[in-house]
């Protein structure tokens, strides 16, 4: 089976997640325009450049025979705690955001689905970070506390990176 293939059945089992998913938005207001922090954040392994727990970023990207392109991310996560694969699940470039899913790694949770987004806000912008999951392996509100606290580093990361 090719690994687009598997990446789809991944994304496809992902999206069916329970009822009960648990949700986690971060936003947070950059004094930057919308086209800008988009130019930081938008590709889907720029990430390693604006998080400070992700050490670098693997992308990986194939065609299956219909021509539907699906990437998929390799987060090697800082202080040795593994890697996080994800694989992008929707893009919108004039809206400014992308969606993924989680396909393995070392976090709490599973069926694990999120999206990033930039929005104008007046001369600045506000990037919007969301997730639906379920806690695996840890309370509810352990899983949603993780989830938030990575969300917050990579919001802080961005303001950082966006004031350079």
């Amino acid at each position: 089976m090719k690994r687009i293939a598997f990446a789809t059945i991944a994304a496809a089992s992902l999206a069916a997640g329970p009822a009960h998913a648990l949700d986690v938005t971060r936003s947070r207001d950059i004094p930057a325009p919308a086209e800008a922090v988009w130019a930081l954040v938008g590709d889907f392994c720029a990430i390693q450049f604006w998080h400070p727990q992700v050490e670098r970023c693997i992308l990986s990207a194939d065609d299956d025979d219909d021509g539907i392109r699906a990437q998929i991310r390799g987060l090697v996560v800082n202080g040795g705690l593994g890697t996080i694969v994800e694989v992008e699940t929707a893009r919108d470039e004039t809206g400014r955001s992308y969606s993924y899913g989680l396909i393995q790694g070392p976090l709490p949770v599973r069926a694990y689905n999120a999206t990033l987004a930039v929005r104008p806000n007046g001369s600045g912008s506000t990037v919007i970070w969301s997730a639906t999951f379920d806690a695996e392996g840890m309370s509810d509100a352990e899983a949603v506390a993780d989830i938030a606290g990575v969300f917050e580093a990579g919001l802080a990361g961005i303001a950082r990176e966006a004031s350079r």
